[in-house]
């Protein structure tokens, strides 16, 4: 049992954990808290800073979430309600992340404020067959690398994977060969993209990777080659079964300068792989 009274177990929580007062002001926070605000995203005091203030910032820039976490905080602080539960988007550290707010009512020195939590569950986007981010971390991904390259004025684009045979697979084997199948591709495609770039699965037997920026094109048409002759094999009633799958690219701001317009030229630049056909 833990008896040093001075230990601070919130300094061993993975979420940014802060106390704030009637005013907003931050008066107490935890390592992570401070840790997170070096990279720009909460107040980096340990006291003095106000979260109030930071989320009315945040509407200015029109944030729509920080107005409903705003009021949550509020109602809390008032003693309207005793407890707040939100879940919002935000970039940060160049990643998109789902985060969820918790908030509380606390009674600190014999005077009302609110405990505010801070839980990264980004982990939640994810399709549980792969274990691969789903198709909403996907798309809020792409947004966020567009984003950065119109301001930085770099490249980035999109890689779109689908499997070749799946039916086949399944009408012969079985859905559970058929998972397994997947779950080779989806493997194969996080080790291809590699850590700076975000791979997941968008469809059935679709995946798509958003390359970092400044992304290398030859690797990328590389790694069309390498998943059209086969990338794996599982052994289906005895024997290896080779997978294999069709790529589609498109790059920013060569080929399109919105989401949809590159996704759709990836599409297109997929289908015309999976029919043989040269891509223009």
């Amino acid at each position: 049992m833990l008896r040093n009274t001075n230990l601070d177990l919130s300094d061993f929580v993975v979420a940014e954990i802060a106390v704030v007062d009637a005013t907003g002001a931050i008066v107490h926070c935890n390592r992570k808290w401070q840790e997170t605000a070096k990279i720009g995203m909460l107040s980096p005091e340990q006291s003095g800073g106000n979260y109030i203030a930071e989320c009315e910032a945040a509407i200015q820039r029109s944030c729509h979430e920080a107005c409903t976490i705003l009021g949550g905080l509020r109602a809390v602080l008032n003693g309207d309600v005793p407890y707040f539960v939100a879940t919002y988007s935000c970039p940060f550290n160049g990643l998109h992340h789902w985060f969820q707010v918790q908030i509380s009512a606390f009674q600190f020195g014999g005077k009302l404020h609110a405990l505010l939590m801070h839980v990264d569950v980004s982990a939640l986007q994810r399709d549980p067959l792969t274990g691969l981010p789903n198709r909403a971390m996907f798309d809020a991904q792409f947004e966020l690398a567009l984003s950065l390259a119109r301001q930085s004025g770099q490249r980035t684009g999109v890689i779109i994977v689908d499997m070749n045979g799946l039916k086949v697979i399944n009408d012969m084997h079985g859905h559970r060969m058929g998972d397994e199948a997947l779950k080779t591709l989806a493997a194969e495609v996080k080790r291809m993209a590699g850590s700076k770039c975000l791979a997941a699965r968008i469809g059935g037997d679709e995946f798509g990777i958003v390359l970092s920026a400044n992304y290398d094109t030859l690797s990328a048409w590389r790694m069309r080659a390498h998943f059209m002759f086969g990338i794996a094999s599982i052994e289906a009633a005895g024997k290896p079964m080779s997978i294999s799958a069709s790529v589609g690219i498109a790059f920013y701001p060569a080929d399109g300068t919105t989401a949809s317009e590159l996704l759709t030229l990836a599409d297109k630049s997929m289908y015309a792989h999976k029919r043989g056909l040269s891509v223009a």
